[in-house]
């Protein structure tokens, strides 16, 4: 860009004699930025060696190096606000272990005799090489000062709370919105196709998003784009297969409802041609001057094979056909004559036992990608679960969201937590089990069936409930029962990940919420939690030249802006480093 800058400067701005006077290229453009960016450093590092502070940071690979930056939070020269500000952004060449991590950040402070003295928190993401209480940078920040707070990133555990929940259901919302979205990615044809069917079926022409499982709020909003093609997606998968499904005996298509409706094994009579597998390779048996064998069915994947007879011996035992459509050709031999087992519904080549499978996984697995979406497309049951999860994502989006602000905000982590506990914990718990409690102290086990509610109290979404209610004769009474058991799963799961990996009860969050004065009914009741600070943190009294008393007599007439100030430096979220990173790196 500097080898470039002056030459363009000249043509964008012709009519300027600054523009066409500027020389400026690699090298002094390199010393002026290096220039600004040692007196920015000073004034950032000052403000730290004065007043209390808190250091993030986070890991990314690009090429053969691990780049950290340094994220500092300072309170302006008054006092009266948080400032954010990026200190150094150092790479790392060796293994980014806990040690070697502290050493960098230890050595980027001390770059600025910097000490770890006024340090208030540690932000990260929740990695274990930062989370350890052993090995990890927390630990070897205690060691420098033991009242250093680790803050974890709630964004990412909820992100993972979801994530958890989801993989209780039987069905793979990621991999179904990766599969429909990597089909028409880059092929122009089968975009212009979808378009043909979405004004068909008189749908807005939409592109189909692109879910990431690393981004926060990818999936609510590919879900619900999903949704809102369903038909048109589902006519596009059927014209996709169509052509390769003419003269079959079985396509996918005919297979989509198979998880709907219980399906009774079916032993087929006597067999010319087996149907082709899912793959499209036949096997085909050699026979030896016999009379024709009984063949049994192709299994729900499509594979197939013949048993072959011989006039002079009887039958030897044949082994079923692979899923992955393999021709295997059975030689006559002069064995005695063996049944042959039949395939298997899953294609595994077991007897068949005239149970219908539990789920649908073993046979998607070996379908093509077109197979596998429009199976589901197809399928009411697994639709149910895209309802039910489209309802209840952005319960967890809009907890993201707010957690993800810029100004600091730690003193509303814990209640944007609590509210969505509680708001999941109504969709499936009695109300008469959490009268009285806190939301921390319910009892939602499903050990515990009397304070879960019945199934059609259970909370599922408008949606979900009214396609279920208009399908009930089509989704079978099992697959309802095992989609409602799921869902409780799914509760279940993303409320323990929640209470486990976020501390909740941990003093310095509950002790925070009274930064939000607005709140407080009663100041001098409150004061106990701006003591917790004062006594942990004993260098804010230092900085600010005053007493408890002091303090005490500014709280009760709401004039302690500073304080405040002091306890917001604390970071609730690791989101500052990914804003670096993506502004950087353009991901």
């Amino acid at each position: 860009m500097f080898d470039t800058a002056t030459k363009c400067f000249k043509q964008m701005f012709p009519d300027s004699p600054i523009a066409q006077k500027y020389s400026c290229s690699r090298t002094k453009s390199r010393v002026m930025v290096e220039e600004l960016a040692r007196d920015t450093q000073t004034d950032i590092s000052g403000k730290m060696k004065a007043r209390p502070f808190s250091v993030a940071t986070d890991g990314s690979n690009e090429g053969n190096e691990k780049f950290f930056p340094i994220n500092v939070n300072v309170l302006s020269n008054d006092g009266l606000s948080v400032e954010k500000h990026l200190l150094s952004f150092p790479s790392l060449h060796a293994d980014a272990t806990g040690e070697k991590k502290i050493k960098l950040l230890d050595g980027e402070l001390k770059k600025h005799d910097i000490g770890w003295e006024k340090c208030m928190a540690m932000g990260s993401d929740n990695a274990s090489v930062m989370t350890g209480k052993h090995k990890g940078v927390i630990a070897y920040c205690h060691k420098k000062n033991k009242d250093i707070f680790m803050a974890g990133c709630p964004c990412h555990l909820l992100h993972l709370a979801a994530e958890k929940g989801a993989k209780e259901l039987e069905v793979s919302i990621e991999d179904m919105l990766i599969d429909v979205y990597y089909y028409l990615d880059k092929s122009t044809k089968r975009k212009q196709a979808l378009q043909a069917f979405q004004t068909l079926c008189g749908e807005e022409q939409r592109k189909i998003l692109k879910h990431g499982s690393t981004r926060w709020l990818s999936m609510g909003k590919c879900l619900e784009r999903l949704l809102q093609q369903w038909e048109p997606l589902t006519e596009f998968f059927k014209s996709e297969l169509e052509p390769k499904s003419k003269g079959k005996t079985t396509s996918a298509s005919s297979t989509s409802s198979a998880n709907d409706l219980p399906v009774p094994s079916s032993v087929s009579k006597k067999a010319t041609v087996p149907s082709a597998s899912s793959s499209g390779t036949s096997s085909k048996q050699p026979s030896s001057g016999s009379k024709k064998a009984t063949v049994p069915s192709a299994s729900s994947s499509g594979t197939s094979s013949k048993q072959p007879s011989s006039s002079r011996s009887k039958k030897a035992p044949v082994p079923s056909a692979s899923s992955s459509g393999t021709s295997s050709k059975q030689p006559s031999s002069g064995s005695k004559k063996a049944t042959a087992p039949s395939t298997s519904s899953s294609g595994t080549g077991r007897p068949n036992s005239n149970k219908q499978p539990s789920t649908e996984a073993a046979t998607s697995k070996k379908l093509t990608r077109p197979e596998r979406v429009l199976d589901t497309l197809q399928s009411r049951t697994k639709k149910l679960y895209f309802l039910f999860l489209n309802n209840v994502i952005p319960e967890f989006d809009s907890a993201n969201v707010t957690l993800q602000r810029e100004d600091p905000i730690i003193h509303q982590v814990r209640p944007v937590v609590l509210k969505l506990l509680k708001s999941l914990l109504v969709r499936f718990v009695k109300p008469s089990a959490m009268l009285g409690k806190s939301v921390l102290s319910v009892n939602y086990s499903t050990s515990s069936p009397a304070s879960l509610k019945s199934d059609i109290d259970l909370v599922i979404g408008h949606g979900a409930r009214s396609y279920l209610e208009k399908n009930s004769t089509k989704i079978s009474s099992g697959n309802q029962q095992r989609f409602y058991k799921d869902v409780r799963r799914f509760f279940v799961k993303a409320c323990d990940y929640i209470k486990q990996s976020i501390p909740l009860a941990d003093p310095v969050l509950t002790n925070a919420e009274v930064v939000n004065v607005s709140s407080l009914s009663s100041p001098q009741t409150h004061f106990a939690a701006v003591r917790y600070f004062l006594t942990r943190y004993p260098f804010i009294l230092e900085c600010l030249d005053c007493t408890v008393d002091i303090i005490k007599t500014e709280f009760c007439n709401m004039h302690i802006a500073q304080v405040m100030c002091s306890i917001l430096l604390i970071p609730h979220n690791n989101a500052d480093c990914e804003r670096v990173f993506s502004s950087l790196f353009q991901r």
